[in-house]
C-alpha cells in the first residue's frame, strides 16, 4: 500500500486555486491506491481547505515565506511525521535551493512546473503537462532527473474521467456560455467578460467564481444587471455537468483549459497570469481553443467581437471540439501516479489456445511480486479499466472503444513495422530464409499494427531451429520487451516514435499452408517443416488420394 504523499501547494485570491486543484487530482489517485495525502500549505482559503478535506485529504498550515528555508524545514518536518517517501511541490517559489534541501533530507521529489521557473532542478521528476512543454526548458537538471512532458500527463480529477466517452453535440449556433476565470481572479477579469456577454443577445450564461474571489460582489452586481439569462455560481461542485451543458466557454488559460479540452468544449482562453501564455498559444496552434490574449489588453467590446464570430461558426466549433477530445485521453493522472511507483493495473489478453500461454505465468507472477495488479483474460469483452493492456498472441482485432479502457495497449509484432504488418510475421520471415527477425513493441490502435513504436529488439537464429525453439525465442523477446516497458513506465513512453516508411502486409496462415510437395526434396522444404506445428497444423502431403502428416523432431546427428 502506498505511504503518505505530502503535497506542498498554496492557494489564495492572488495565487488562485490552480496549483492546489491539479494536485488534488493526483491526491485522489493516490487515495484510490489506499494511500494517505497531506497538503502542507503556507497560504490557503476556507473554500480550498474545505474542498481538500471533503476529498479526504489532510491539511496543515505552516508559517513560512513560500520557498524559503523555513518553508523547506517545515515541509521536511511534516513529511517525517507522516512517514512519507515522496513530496510533490507545485508552485513557482520552489527553486533549486528548496529542491536540493528536500533531496538532502532523503525524500523523493516531484516538481509540477509550467515554464522552467527554477533555473536548475534537483527533483527526481519534473511534470509539465502543457502542450508546449519542451525538454529545452529543463536542460539544467541533475543527471537522475526524469521528465514527464505534454498533455499525455494532464492531471484531471476523477469527476471528469467518468465522462471519457460521453457523446457531445455541437449546436450550429451557440447559445449556452460558461465563464470561469479561476478561483481567485484578483484583476476581476470576470466582470469584463460579463460586460462583453451583456452585448450579445440570445445567450444563456453561467458565471462561475471561487469563494476566494475578492470581487465577488461586483460580479454579482454585474450578473444581476444582465437579467435572468445570466446566473452566478459560487464554488461550483458540478463543473463536469456545467461543461457538458455549455456550447462555448470563456476561461483562464490554466488547469481548467485541460478540463474543457477533455470535455470537448470550444473555449476562448484569456491569459490572466504569465505562466498561462504558453498554454493559450499552444492550444490555439493545435486548433483546440481561441487565444484572446492577456487580460489587461482586453476590452469588453473586443471580447464580444471575438465571441460573436465563434458563436456563429458551427463548423469551426465542431472541429475545435474534435481536436480537443483527441488531445487528452484522461489517463494522465495514472501515468503521473506510476512515476511515484504506485501499483499498475496490468491486463494480459491472449487466445485461450495460444502456445504463448505456457510462458506468461512467470511474467504475471513477476509483476505481481513487484506490487502490480495483473488480470489475465482471453476474451476482449471482459477487458476492464486499467493502465497497461498487453495483447499477446491474440488473433482477434480489438475495437477502438475497448482500447480506451487502458492508458496503453501493447502489441508485440515480429517485424520491423511498417514493413511486415499482418499475420504470423515470424513464420513468414523464416520461410523467406531470414535468420535475424526484428521484434517490435508498439501501441495497439484502430489501424492494424500501425501504432507508435516503443522499443525493438532482434532475434538471432542459426537456421536449424524447429517450431518450439522458434517460439521459445519469440516468447523470450516478447517478455523482455513487456517487462522493460512496465518496469520503466511511464518514462518508457519517452521513446515512442511514429512508424515511417512503406507498409507491407503478411496474410493470415491457414492449415493448407503446411502442405508439402512430395516431388521436392526435404532440403528444399526444410523451412516449411521447421515452422509447422506438429499438433495444430502439421506439415502434410497427399499421394493417391491419401493424406500423410510429417512430424519433425531434432536430435544430434548420427555418428558414422
Amino acid at each position: 500500500m502506498p505511504a503518505t504523499l505530502v503535497i506542498r501547494a498554496d492557494g489564495s485570491a492572488q495565487i488562485g486555486a490552480g496549483h492546489v486543484i491539479r494536485c488534488l487530482a493526483l491526491a485522489r489517485r493516490w487515495q484510490q491506491e489506499g494511500g494517505r495525502v497531506l497538503f502542507v500549505q503556507a497560504a490557503t482559503t476556507p473554500s480550498l481547505d474545505a474542498c481538500l478535506r471533503s476529498a479526504g485529504a489532510e491539511t496543515v498550515l505552516i508559517e513560512a515565506e513560500p520557498g524559503g528555508s523555513t518553508d523547506t524545514e517545515e515541509t521536511i518536518r511534516h513529511a517525517r511525521a507522516s512517514a512519507a517517501r515522496w513530496i510533490v511541490a507545485d508552485g513557482y517559489h520552489f527553486g533549486a535551493p528548496w529542491q536540493k534541501r528536500i533531496k538532502e533530507a532523503g525524500y523523493r521529489l516531484l516538481i509540477i512546473d509550467d515554464y522552467g521557473h527554477a533555473g536548475y532542478y534537483h527533483a527526481d521528476v519534473i511534470l509539465n503537462q502543457n502542450a508546449g512543454a519542451s525538454r529545452n526548458l529543463y536542460a539544467n537538471r541533475d543527471a537522475h532527473t526524469q521528465l514527464l512532458l505534454g498533455s499525455a500527463f494532464a492531471l484531471l480529477r476523477p469527476e471528469f474521467l467518468g465522462r471519457r466517452n460521453a457523446p457531445r453535440e455541437v449546436a450550429p449556433v451557440a447559445t449556452k456560455v460558461l465563464v470561469t476565470l479561476g478561483g481567485g481572479d484578483p484583476d476581476n477579469v470576470t466582470s469584463t467578460v460579463v460586460a462583453a456577454l451583456a452585448q450579445l443577445p440570445g445567450l444563456e450564461v453561467v458565471v462561475v467564481v471561487g469563494g476566494s474571489n475578492p470581487h465577488r460582489e461586483a460580479v454579482q452586481s454585474a450578473v444581476e444587471q444582465h437579467g435572468g439569462a445570466m446566473r452566478l455560481v459560487v464554488n461550483a461542485t458540478n463543473m463536469p455537468e456545467l461543461m457538458a451543458w455549455a456550447d462555448v466557454a470563456v476561461s483562464a488559460a490554466g488547469s481548467t483549459s485541460w478540463e474543457l479540452a477533455f470535455m470537448g468544449v470550444p473555449a476562448a482562453l484569456i491569459v490572466v497570469a504569465d505562466n498561462q501564455a504558453g498554454i493559450a498559444t499552444a492550444l490555439a496552434e493545435k486548433g483546440v481553443s481561441l487565444n484572446l490574449g492577456r487580460h489587461y489588453k482586453l476590452t469588453a467590446s473586443g471580447i464580444a467581437e471575438a465571441l460573436t464570430l465563434l458563436i456563429a461558426d458551427g463548423p469551426r466549433r465542431q472541429e475545435m471540439s474534435r481536436r480537443a477530445r483527441n488531445l487528452l485521453d484522461g489517463h494522465g493522472v495514472g501515468r503521473v501516479a506510476a512515476a511515484l511507483r504506485t501499483q499498475l493495473r496490468v491486463t494480459f489478453l491472449s487466445d485461450a489456445t495460444s502456445w504463448l500461454n505456457a510462458y506468461l505465468p512467470e511474467l504475471k507472477q513477476e509483476f505481481e511480486q513487484s506490487g502490480h495488479r495483473v488480470c489475465w483474460i482471453h476474451d476482449p469483452a471482459e477487458l476492464g479499466e486499467g493502465d497497461v493492456a498487453c495483447f499477446l498472441s491474440l488473433s482477434r482485432i480489438v475495437p477502438g472503444g475497448v482500447l480506451g479502457r487502458h492508458a496503453h495497449n501493447l502489441v508485440v509484432h515480429e517485424s520491423a513495422v511498417p514493413d511486415g504488418r499482418g499475420w504470423s510475421p515470424l513464420t513468414w520471415q523464416v520461410l523467406e530464409g531470414k535468420n535475424e527477425i526484428p521484434v517490435t513493441l508498439l501501441e495497439a490502435v484502430d489501424g492494424v499494427d500501425s501504432g507508435d513504436i516503443f522499443a525493438q529488439t532482434v532475434i538471432h537464429f542459426r537456421g536449424d531451429e524447429l517450431v518450439e525453439e522458434l517460439r521459445a525465442a519469440q516468447a523470450a523477446a516478447t517478455i523482455a520487451l513487456c517487462r522493460a516497458f512496465i518496469t520503466h513506465y511511464p518514462f518508457s513512453l519517452e521513446a515512442a516514435r511514429p512508424q515511417s516508411g512503406e507498409a507491407s502486409h503478411y496474410p493470415r496462415r491457414r492449415p493448407a499452408d503446411s502442405r508439402l510437395d512430395p516431388d521436392k526434396t526435404l532440403r528444399e522444404q526444410f523451412q516449411l517443416l521447421r515452422v509447422s506445428d506438429p499438433v495444430r497444423y502439421p506439415a502434410f502431403f497427399e499421394i493417391a488420394g491419401r493424406r500423410y502428416e510429417v512430424r519433425l523432431s531434432a536430435g544430434p546427428a548420427a555418428s558414422t
